[in-house]
């Protein structure tokens, strides 16, 4: 990331949802596959969300926009295309289960999340066409499992660990929810990003916000956790040295959607990560640490 190319702030959207698993995967359904209607009403909330976001000025829009796991069926990934060719931001989101079967007749599942990429981005403008790829995830809670094993579906996990190169506004490590506590994953980030955007279907908030605290100071970095609005528990964090400042946003209570912009440092945590932080605006980095 060259120094002349280096913006100051990430400005960042978040657009919680208020997704009802209980709704969406009826336990007297055989298949995993999210209910029409639930996705119909998941849908609006998304559109509202970006109506926000486009009604702001242009240099004010978030230029990477996050949303939970599980959000996206087929139908609302297409429509989510257009909003990001028409807004030129970045979407990260969580996808609807991903079901396959063998010849044999055994039905396999994976949860995954989609990056869209407007062709145009990071500038603000419509663009005609996006790259897309997909991320797995590795670690799967007890609750799908046990929705796995009724149902009669073998998970398929993924090991592999993304780094996102975001040029001037730096590097982003990318997680899917449970991942959130795989140790591993954090020992090969350290000295590698400058955020960390984990999106998540967690009813265990606590813990999140504990966790978002320790891995910012442990891996050195911006983190934020894109929650669903039904357990409330969304959270942006940065390792910065007063107190007050460090809860970048922070939303608690269930049931509630809401969108909202933030803004993370970029230049001035890259400068404490090469430790010329000579204004003190960061805790000291952690034993050992070294940008790579």
């Amino acid at each position: 990331m060259k120094e002349e190319f280096k913006y100051n702030f990430l400005d960042v959207g978040i657009i919680q949802t208020t997704l009802d698993a209980a709704i969406a995967w009826p336990k007297s359904s055989s298949v995993l596959k999210m209910n029409e209607d639930e996705s119909k009403r998941i849908l609006k909330e998304i559109k509202m969300g970006f109506y926000s976001f486009r009604q702001m000025p242009l240099d004010k829009r978030p230029k990477i926009i996050l949303l939970p796991e599980f959000t996206l069926n087929d139908i609302n990934e297409a429509y989510i295309v257009r909003l990001a060719k028409a807004l030129g931001c970045l979407i990260i989101s969580g996808k609807d289960f991903v079901t396959t079967y063998s010849a044999d007749g055994q039905r396999f599942v994976e949860n995954k999340a989609v990056v869209i990429i407007p062709e145009n981005w990071p500038e603000v403008s419509h663009s005609y066409r996006v790259s897309k790829f997909y991320f797995g995830k590795f670690s799967f809670s007890n609750e799908e499992l046990e929705a796995f094993r009724q149902k009669k579906y073998n998970p398929i996990s993924y090991p592999h660990m993304y780094i996102l190169d975001a040029d001037r506004y730096g590097k982003i490590g990318i997680a899917i929810c449970a991942d959130f506590f795989d140790i591993e994953r954090f020992v090969i980030y350290k000295g590698r990003i400058h955020h960390l955007f984990i999106v998540a279907h967690n009813k265990d908030i606590n813990s999140f916000y504990f966790l978002a605290e320790a891995i910012s100071r442990l891996v050195f970095c911006n983190v934020i956790i894109c929650n669903t609005g039904f357990y409330g528990g969304s959270i942006g964090f940065s390792p910065y040295n007063q107190s007050y400042k460090r809860y970048i946003y922070k939303h608690e209570g269930n049931k509630l959607f809401t969108s909202q912009t933030i803004s993370l440092p970029v230049r001035s945590l890259d400068e404490a990560q090469k430790k010329q932080d000579k204004n003190g605006l960061f805790k000291s980095s952690p034993p050992a640490y070294k940008q790579k």
